[in-house]
């Protein structure tokens, strides 16, 4: 029993692994060449933070998307990109 919990333990440390090397980011995505083509700020008045969404482009057909969340206390910003 101690085995087979310790294969299933260490196979998720190492999917995990995999997994991190694919998140994409605005750097990441600017060392491959993309350019940032639109920017553009949405503001809730109900919420404490804004939505900064980035198109990004490389070439006439790579296209990528990046929402950044502002908060508007001071702390740390998340950001997601997709390549659709």
């Amino acid at each position: 029993m101690k085995k087979l919990l310790g294969i299933i333990v260490l196979g998720l440390f190492l999917s995990v692994n995999t997994y991190a090397e694919d998140v994409l980011t605005v750097n990441s995505l600017l060392k491959e060449g993309f350019k940032i083509t639109k920017e553009e700020l949405v503001k809730n008045s109900d919420s404490l933070r804004s939505i900064k969404i980035l198109t990004l482009k490389k070439g006439n057909s790579a296209y990528a998307l990046c929402k950044i969340v502002i908060p508007e206390r001071v702390s740390l910003s998340t950001g997601l990109c997709v390549k659709p």
